[in-house]
């Protein structure tokens, strides 16, 4: 990468650390936003100082933003000295074990990512932006025969356990009023079960986001059997899906360097999701992203599969982001997941998710 932007390639092994992180103190949300705009307020009157953050990335599309964003120093004009972290080849639950231990200070995961990680009590996280909403990609794709979600009654299905995949294929069986016990679900690494779905091997898959992309391309006869859009169609409930990608920060962190969490997310989606979503840099920041995802792999993604998944997926500027997180939509959809692991016994107990949720770093 150009300019400040300076990757340590190497994975962080900070899974002790991680273990030993406190638990989420659910009392200091109010005071940690006050701190946040404290923070704020300081930094603005020092005026020539630029603050620091280090942010961990993976080789996927909210983080070629980012570095795009950086390459065309969006972020040092903003004041913002930003370092990287590349986690080459892992997820996000490694860039929470880095947040553990205190290497970055931001990253982009899933939302599922951080709830599971908080309800482990293993990082005092919060969540203070969104990064994307990918849900709009998400699809359970079928063998031909199968037209109907009720025909999958004792089917093999197949997508990764403890994902928001999962929480999908849950939430389309329940619009007909079945359960995943009535399906004979696989538990796969979501590449393997993407490739025994291309096998014939299990009969509908939900398939990463790109993945959904290259399966259909692969094998013409893939029935697309339910998608984000059929979430506001009868029969059953009609309630939207959600599962966005977040932004998240230590607690330690929000407290500590609000600044520069502030100057980052304004950078980000102000100048970073403009180039993307405006019509006149659109294609070049397809591009650019896509060059970032493809470096260093082995199987490059298709640059019409990503532009298919950057078109499809929502990137939102600073009052759109904001409006999220305030709203009563976003925290009962992170209630509903939060109910969905609880009773699939992927984690023991609920959590206060409201409490977990600054609000206070994006400017107004």
């Amino acid at each position: 990468m150009k300019g400040r932007f300076r990757n340590r390639r190497n994975l962080l092994r900070m899974g002790a650390a991680l273990g030993a992180a406190a638990c989420l103190r659910n009392g200091a949300a109010l005071a940690a936003d006050a701190a946040a705009a404290t923070g704020t307020a300081a930094s603005a009157a020092k005026g020539a100082s630029h603050a620091a953050l280090s942010i961990g990335l993976l080789r996927n599309p909210v983080s070629g933003l980012i570095a795009v964003t950086d390459q065309k120093g969006w972020f040092k004009a903003a004041g913002l000295d930003l370092t990287s972290v590349l986690f080459s080849g892992a997820g996000g639950p490694k860039v929470l074990q880095a947040m553990g231990g205190g290497a970055v200070g931001i990253g982009s995961v899933s939302v599922t990512a951080a709830l599971l990680a908080l309800a482990a009590n293993a990082i005092p996280l919060r969540i203070v932006s969104i990064s994307t909403d990918p849900a709009p990609v998400f699809a359970l794709l079928a063998a031909p025969e199968i037209d109907s979600i009720p025909k999958l009654a004792g089917k093999r299905v197949a997508t990764t356990a403890g994902t928001g995949l999962h929480y999908f294929l849950a939430r389309a069986l329940g619009k007909f009023g079945m359960r995943l016990a009535d399906v004979e679900f696989l538990n796969l690494p979501v590449g393997d079960a993407q490739a025994a779905f291309l096998a014939k091997r299990v009969d509908a898959v939900v398939p990463s986001l790109t993945g959904r992309y290259y399966i259909q391309s692969l094998r013409k006869d893939t029935r697309q059997l339910f998608t984000y859009d059929d979430f506001a169609k009868p029969p059953g409930p009609t309630t939207r899906f959600d599962d966005y990608d977040v932004f998240v920060a230590p607690q330690a962190v929000v407290e500590g360097n609000g600044v520069a969490l502030r100057t980052f997310l304004t950078a980000y989606h102000d100048k970073g999701v403009r180039y993307l979503r405006d019509a006149a840099t659109q294609e070049a920041a397809i591009a650019d992203v896509t060059r970032y995802v493809n470096a260093e792999q082995k199987s490059p993604t298709d640059e019409s599969a990503m532009r298919q998944q950057l078109l499809k997926s929502r990137f939102f500027d600073v009052r759109e982001a904001r409006d999220i997180l305030a709203s009563d939509a976003f925290r009962a959809g992170l209630e509903d997941q939060v109910r969905f692991f609880v009773d699939t016994k992927q984690i023991p107990a609920s959590i206060p998710v409201d409490a977990t949720i600054a609000r206070g770093l994006l400017a107004s």
